[in-house]
């Protein structure tokens, strides 16, 4: 046990070391320069190792994930985007259950990576148009609540379940909805910040490093699988 944690970050490259490093240390100082708050830092660090793992296919970016959507919850909550939190409690963590289950069973066992799939044309469609339906239920849901920029946040829900659907299902489209997901998530914490809520910089440093992260996750994916090609899995 104690070698396999010593030897963890033998597959990491200079790129994936360093970003782990300077994400982790941006979001101490945001915090600290525009006095956020301990919760903030904590769901830029976590979420960031968390979207790192992912994009390496590695299985734990679950376990730390369970704790991030923790804290963007919590964020979520202190800001009034209900939206936001109605995601991480009836979406985000049932989805991620259903995650860890698929890639702890599809394991390449040789690279200690998860088995990217490929999707039918028939279940992509399917998903991307239910949630063009869905959208005016997510819509009418988060009206009720007063919940802030309702356009926005019922935005956020569709890419996120999206993402999480497509994760949970081991294809590369997670990665592209994630970004979709990152850029809407930036829109809807840089409004207040253009409104005077400097100290919410802290939480958009998370969404912006995620978005770097994920351009480069979709490009280690198309790798993976392109490499999973020349092998046999059940």
């Amino acid at each position: 046990m104690l070698v396999k944690i010593k030897n963890y970050f033998d597959d990491w490259n200079l790129f994936e070391k360093s970003y782990l490093c300077i994400g982790i240390l941006v979001g101490i100082l945001s915090s600290i320069v525009f006095h956020g708050t301990i919760i903030n830092s904590l769901y830029t660090i976590t979420y960031l190792t968390t979207a790192l793992l992912m994009s390496k296919g590695k299985v734990e970016c679950y376990f730390i994930g369970f704790v991030s959507v923790f804290f963007y919850g919590i964020v979520s909550y202190n800001q009034g985007y209900y939206g936001e939190l109605l995601i991480t409690i009836f979406l985000t963590f049932p989805i991620m259950i259903i995650g860890i289950i698929s890639w702890l069973r599809h394991q390449d066992k040789e690279e200690d990576v998860v088995i990217i799939s490929s999707l039918s044309k028939k279940e992509i469609i399917l998903a991307f148009s239910s949630q063009l339906v869905l959208y005016w239920i997510y819509f009418s849901i988060l009206k009720l609540f007063n919940t802030d920029l309702l356009i926005i946040s019922s935005l956020s829900v569709v890419t996120s379940v999206l993402a999480s659907y497509f994760e949970a299902r081991r294809s590369e489209l997670s990665l592209f909805c994630y970004i979709a997901n990152d850029i809407v998530i930036i829109t809807l914490w840089l409004i207040p910040i253009i409104s005077g809520q400097t100290e919410l910089i802290s939480v958009i440093v998370g969404p912006i490093l995620l978005l770097i992260n994920d351009i480069y996750g979709s490009y280690n994916w198309k790798k993976l699988k392109e490499k999973q090609k020349n092998k046999l899995f059940a």
